[in-house]
């Protein structure tokens, strides 16, 4: 199965999209299920679980952001306290019950960096992320490989057009939310999809410099 574990909603500062939209978007691109992973807001989830249905998964996540940059946690319907230590904010995620995952570490600016990463007990590192550069994507995968760790693959949609440019394969048929969890949490998935390219690159700079001006250059 096909799930697009990284996607953003109108919950985060930086996305206008509607959970019900997204869910409508990935079930028409084929996907089994995706994950709502907003910055630091559980907000979206239960839109998107009512626009599910019984035969399309949504798996609750939120995207922390932490001192040193930003943590998917999965299975989590609470705030996480954002700027946290990294390892502080993987502690606050397994005590909810959740799977914490490090978001493409090697992106600048939101990225963890590998210091940060090989310091946390992660479950799994995000490999493939369709906003990140290939340098950065490559650079996730070798450590993956490296340490024997689980991988996780997501669009980072902020736009409906971005839904499943990279997704996260599980070797099974139709799972339950709380299945994909576990098997997150064992390290038994892997990823696959597309970098940002040049055109992507174009969008998303300029989105996210307009934005951080915006906020009065304040990250996420």
């Amino acid at each position: 199965m096909h799930l697009d574990l990284h996607n953003h909603t109108q919950y985060s500062p930086d996305s206008r999209v509607l959970p019900a939209h997204l869910v409508a978007r990935a079930k028409a691109m084929g996907l089994a299920g995706v994950a709502i992973s907003d910055h630091n807001a559980v907000g979206g989830i239960p839109a998107g679980e009512a626009a599910a249905g019984a035969d399309f998964l949504v798996i609750p996540a939120i995207e922390v952001s932490t001192k040193s940059g930003h943590v998917l946690a999965y299975g989590v319907r609470e705030v996480v306290p954002r700027d946290l230590t990294v390892t502080e904010t993987v502690e606050r995620i397994v005590a909810l019950g959740g799977v914490a995952v490090a978001a493409h570490p090697y992106r600048f600016w939101s990225g963890l960096g590998e210091t940060a990463v090989l310091g946390a007990p992660f479950a799994a590192y995000e490999t493939v992320n369709a906003r990140t550069l290939r340098g950065g994507n490559v650079r996730a995968q070798a450590l993956a490989r490296e340490r024997g760790m689980g991988q996780t693959g997501g669009s980072d949609s902020h736009f409906l057009d971005e839904v499943a440019h990279a997704v996260t394969v599980i070797d099974a048929g139709m799972l339950r939310s709380d299945d994909v969890i576990q098997i997150l949490g064992a390290g038994k998935t892997s990823a696959q999809g597309r970098n940002r390219g040049a055109a992507a690159t174009v969008r998303y700079v300029t989105k996210a410099v307009g934005e951080w001006i915006f906020r009065g250059m304040r990250r996420i």
